[in-house]
Order: C-alpha cells, then sequence, then structure tokens
C-alpha cells in the first residue's frame, strides 16, 4: 500500500505536538509492517534534517505560490502521480477538496471553535483556516481523532455520522518507561537549577493551560510543600504568569527554566515528586502520559479528556478552584503511600498505550478506506 502524509508539521525542526505524533506514527506503521507499506511525505519544501533519523520515507518537495494553490491544485496531481492509496493529513486540515484517493484526516481536538482559549487573529489567515477545516471534513473519507471527549466534540460540532470518526490513542514513547540513573536525573537538575524535590508543570502557557490558577494554588501552600517547577517555552502568555509570580511574590518556590531539551524529558519526570496538568481544554493531553509512563503520581483536571486519559490512575481536581488544586498537591506531598500507589497505578495505566497499538489501529482505518474504493469499482 503506497501511503503518503502532508510533511507540512515536519519543515520546522521542532519536535513537539502534530510533529511528535507525526514521526512516532510513520516510525510505529514502518516497524510494524516494514515491506508491506511504502511511506511518502509530500511537502512545499524539505522537511527538517533532524527528522529524517527517524524515519524512511520517500520526501516529494514540490511548491506553489500561495499555500492553497499547493494544498488543493498541486498536491492532488502529485498524489496521482506516484500512485498513493490513502493520503493522510495528521494536522488538523490539509485534505484537497479534489479527491484522487483515499483521505484520512487526525482532528486532534476543536479547540479553535472556543474563542475563550483561541484569538481570531488576523481576518484573512481565519477565513483561510475554515475554509481548511470545512474542505478536509468534508473531503475525509474517515477522521481519526485521539479521545473519545474529542470525538463527541467533533461530530456535534460538524454534524457528521458517529461512524466516520474514529478514536486511536496516543502514545508515551518508549523512553519514558525506562528507569532513569540517579547519576543522570541530577546532571539534569543541574543542567536547568533545578531542586532535589519539586512537583513539575511541562507544556504551554496559552490561555487554555490555565497555569494562573497553579500560580495561585501555591499561594496557599507553606514554603515547606516542594518547589513548583513550570517548564516549556517561554511565550504565549508567559509574560503574565511570570507577572503573577512576582505579584505574589512566589519567584523564589516557583521555578521557570524555559525550554526543555528532549532528551532531558525522561530524567525531568522521574526527579520530580509529582507532575501535574492544570489545563481547561486538551484532546489528548500527551504529557499526562509521558508522566505515567515515567511512574510518577499524577494530578490532573478533571476537564474534557484528562478522566477518559487516566481512568482512575492519578487525582482529578477543579481546575477553577485554586483551593482544590491545592488540597490534591498537599496530600500528595504529604503522604508517601499515596504516592506509591499512584506511581503504580501510573505505570500500569501508561501500559495500556503504545505506538504499535496506534499503528495497528491505524493501518485497519487505512485498509477500511481502501477496500470501501475496491468495492465500489
Amino acid at each position: 500500500m503506497n501511503i503518503a502524509f502532508d510533511g507540512r508539521p515536519l519543515v520546522d525542526g521542532e519536535y513537539r505536538g502534530l510533529s511528535r505524533y507525526t514521526i512516532e506514527l510513520i516510525k510505529a506503521l514502518q516497524n510494524k509492517y516494514n515491506n508491506a507499506v511504502n511511506i511518502f511525505v509530500y511537502s512545499p519544501v524539505p522537511i527538517d534534517p533532524s527528522f529524517r533519523k527517524f524515519i524512511e520515507i520517500k520526501e516529494v518537495v514540490f511548491q506553489a505560490n500561495r499555500e492553497i494553490l499547493w494544498e488543493q491544485v498541486e498536491l492532488p496531481k502529485q498524489l496521482s502521480r506516484y500512485g498513493v492509496d490513502v493520503f493522510h493529513s495528521t494536522g488538523n486540515r490539509g485534505l484537497p477538496a479534489w479527491r484522487v484517493c483515499k483521505y484520512v484526516l487526525t482532528l486532534h481536538d476543536m479547540i479553535e471553535t472556543m474563542p475563550k482559549f483561541v484569538e481570531r487573529g488576523p481576518l484573512k489567515s481565519y477565513l483561510r483556516r475554515k475554509y481548511a477545516d470545512y474542505i478536509s471534513v468534508n473531503a475525509a473519507n474517515k477522521i481519526v481523532t485521539v479521545s473519545e471527549h474529542s470525538k463527541k466534540d467533533i461530530i456535534k460540532y460538524w454534524n457528521i455520522p458517529n461512524e466516520k470518526v474514529v478514536v486511536i490513542y496516543e502514545a508515551a514513547s518508549d523512553v519514558y518507561f525506562n528507569p532513569v540513573h540517579r547519576n543522570e536525573i541530577a546532571s539534569v537538575s543541574n543542567k536547568y537549577g533545578l531542586p532535589s524535590e519539586y512537583v513539575l508543570y511541562l507544556g504551554g502557557f496559552d490561555k487554555k493551560k490555565n497555569v494562573n490558577a497553579l500560580v495561585s494554588a501555591y499561594r496557599l501552600l507553606t514554603s515547606e510543600v516542594p518547589r513548583l517547577v513550570l517548564a516549556g517555552e517561554r511565550k504565549w502568555d508567559f509574560g503574565c504568569i511570570k507577572n503573577i509570580i512576582e505579584e505574589y511574590g512566589l519567584s523564589e518556590r516557583i521555578i521557570t527554566p524555559g525550554r526543555i531539551d528532549d532528551e532531558d524529558l525522561p530524567a525531568l519526570y522521574q526527579g520530580a515528586l509529582a507532575f501535574i496538568y492544570p489545563s481547561l481544554y486538551e484532546g489528548f493531553g500527551l504529557q499526562l502520559l509521558e508522566a505515567m509512563a515515567s511512574g510518577i503520581p499524577v494530578l490532573a483536571s478533571d476537564r474534557t479528556c484528562f478522566p477518559e486519559v487516566l481512568n482512575g490512575a492519578g487525582l482529578l481536581f477543579d481546575p477553577g478552584k485554586s483551593e482544590n488544586i491545592a488540597e490534591n498537591i498537599l496530600a500528595v506531598c504529604n503522604d508517601r503511600d499515596l504516592r506509591n500507589e499512584l506511581s503504580n497505578r501510573s505505570k500500569e495505566r501508561a501500559k495500556d498505550f503504545s505506538w504499535e497499538k496506534t499503528a495497528i489501529e491505524t493501518m485497519s482505518v487505512y485498509n477500511n478506506v481502501v477496500n470501501i474504493r475496491k468495492t465500489c469499482n
């Protein structure tokens, strides 16, 4: 089978979010099916060289005067030229209206329909996204999403049949399951100026992440509670968060090391006393799964997909109440038995997810849509 992917999530070299999902899926498909599939990646510029070490692909690079022409005119021509059976766009949009093969879309969540979390931006860009969303959802033979919660949102918003949307979970990379030596943990902690004990948050600082509520919770806790590490790139609303930290006089108790190198993430997780995620909306929440695979206690918001992903493996709190967040942090920090119990639950739950399983279920979707074509012909 000739399977093609939209390579646009892979051109900037940042191994986060959409690029991580795309790379891990392609890698798992190749590991599982080896010579049974031919993988093509289509992009307007070459994909970042750092990604080439992970995957073996046929890269097809071609350009157009505008992105919309690349997507809607040139891309279908190239798909036909190379005899592609299934084209998979993993970045929420990107499918052509002109159907030349079977199309699969991964739609991770419906966050962009929520103006309280996402600013519309310039009108031209907004209209371009809305157009691309409409085309992609309607052109897709199947839509893959990453949680039952996201599936409900997609069906409700787009008014599409239940059977068109398939839930296939993401997974944590195998590196997070491997124990990290305490010397390496100490080295990584020293690299980023971290204390010997800390509660960890890792992620963005945009509105939906609700980091301000976590900071407010720490205002309610005494200095005996281990310090809070807010790790992640210092962008989006980071400036506002930093101002709140200073306003509350928490600069000594809350550390903001910035972006963490990918190779340091397993040690960062395993060095933490617990991981906390106060987000108000996520399609899946991959950091939760990475923390669980690392075997540390997990505390998370009781909203959207989190109860589904945790399935009893962690503590849930009301993200709108700083008092409730503080209570849960205090409970985990003060109770060693509770931490051990949550750590064991985390590791066991994380075993339910794997990229091999994701690849198998995704291949089933490919086979399904290709068989539909053969039946119709």
